[in-house]
């Protein structure tokens, strides 16, 4: 009887630590991918402003020096933004390969490199950009999101931390290049050429996105391509105002991360109700 019994026990002891170590398992998969969620929302706000001063300073390099005393407030945003995140990454023990300090330092040359053509300057930004989009990606694979056995939290890390940040990431190569153009009066064959391709990469990542996402957010951003690749194909763009095109890229952009914030909180959510 005491032997039933003691292997009785056992037995309630064993499912009982089962039960409590997938509760805990679940529990740090939950925190962790909270942590990783903080850095990316870091890295989404680092990623809008630093395109921000891609525009600004194709124009500034081209002539337009009332983009100057905002790139100055650029400037110290986004070397906060590096600060905030290096900080977040060491008290959150972000593994190494995650770290932003390569970008940070990429960042710092940049900015003091006063001999930059406006060619250069859109290269190199857009290298920079590129590393911290393939940051954030990574981030969410490191933080169990896009490895998560959730499918609604794999299928809306793929919507907010990959396809729409790309969207933002075209359109905001469109107004670098738009400014310059506009900037310059003068649209160079390979110019038009380059912007024709991105147009129709902004195309391809549009019919990615799945039938949550409103039609109308959606054609906001077909409109705003359309615009711009007519403008293109007519020549229309090298008579265009650098600061006009520069707002009315940044709001269909400014909508895009707003899609992406609103997203990141909703799968916040999900993270914290699974």
């Amino acid at each position: 009887m005491t032997s039933i019994l003691l292997f009785i026990g056992l037995c309630v002891g064993v499912v009982a630590l089962a039960i409590a170590r997938h509760y805990y398992s679940k529990k740090s998969a939950k925190r962790r991918s909270y942590q990783g969620l903080e850095g990316s929302k870091q890295l989404i706000e680092l990623i809008k402003l630093t395109q921000q001063h891609r525009g600004m300073h194709s124009g500034l390099l081209n002539g337009q020096t009332e983009f100057s005393s905002k790139l100055d407030s650029l400037k110290a945003d986004i070397s906060h933004r590096y600060n905030t995140l290096l900080r977040l990454e060491e008290t959150l023990n972000y593994p190494k390969q995650l770290s932003c300090q390569f970008q940070y330092i990429q960042w710092q040359k940049l900015i003091r490199d006063s001999a930059l053509s406006s060619a250069q300057s859109f290269q190199i930004h857009s290298r920079l950009i590129a590393r911290l989009l393939d940051g954030l990606w990574d981030m969410s694979d490191e933080f169990a999101l896009t490895s998560s056995q959730d499918d609604t939290v794999r299928a809306l890390a793929e919507q907010y931390i990959k396809t729409l940040p790309n969207i933002a990431e075209a359109l905001g190569q469109i107004r670098a290049l738009s400014v310059q153009v506009a900037a310059k009066h003068t649209l160079s064959s390979d110019k038009k050429l380059q912007l024709l391709f991105t147009l129709g990469k902004v195309d391809a990542h549009i019919d990615h996105l799945d039938q949550s996402h409103a039609l109308q957010d959606k054609q906001k951003i077909r409109d705003f391509v359309e615009q711009i690749r007519k403008k293109t194909d007519s020549k229309e763009l090298v008579n265009s105002q650098p600061e006009t095109l520069f707002k009315d890229a940044t709001l269909i952009i400014d909508g895009v991360f707003a899609l992406i914030c609103t997203g990141v909180d909703t799968l916040q959510k999900k993270i914290h109700l699974s």
